[in-house]
């Protein structure tokens, strides 16, 4: 799923404005937010087209939250879409939300097998 033109442009005037307001260096909010400076330089200039792990990192450290992407609901089964809402509704928009929901689901895959 991609992000529309409008979701990146808003995103990237919003990062823009954090690190600004924030006073941070490239150097900086790099250590903060674990990603190389080279990196946090491209993003924070506007050169990405995905909401990429690194872009996450970047506004979870400037405190921006970053826009769900809501997937193509026609061609997706309506009991799938609804597994997805739910699972969106406890996600904290973080890769250690992410991974804490799928660590929970896979623990409830293995108790499906075990008890079959």
């Amino acid at each position: 799923m991609k992000p529309t033109i409008k979701q990146l442009d808003d995103l990237k005037a919003k990062i823009v404005a954090a690190r600004a307001e924030k006073g941070l260096s490239y150097a900086e909010l790099g250590r903060i937010s674990l990603v190389h400076p080279s990196q946090v330089s491209r993003i924070c200039e506007g050169h990405f087209k995905t909401f990429s792990h690194n872009v996450v990192q970047v506004c979870k450290a400037l405190e921006i939250r970053v826009p769900r992407l809501e997937p193509q609901q026609s061609s997706m089964a309506p009991e799938w879409a609804q597994a997805m809402s739910s699972m969106r509704k406890i996600w904290d928009d973080t890769p250690e939300g992410a991974q804490v929901i799928s660590r929970m689901l896979d623990a409830i895959a293995d108790l499906k097998v075990r008890a079959n």
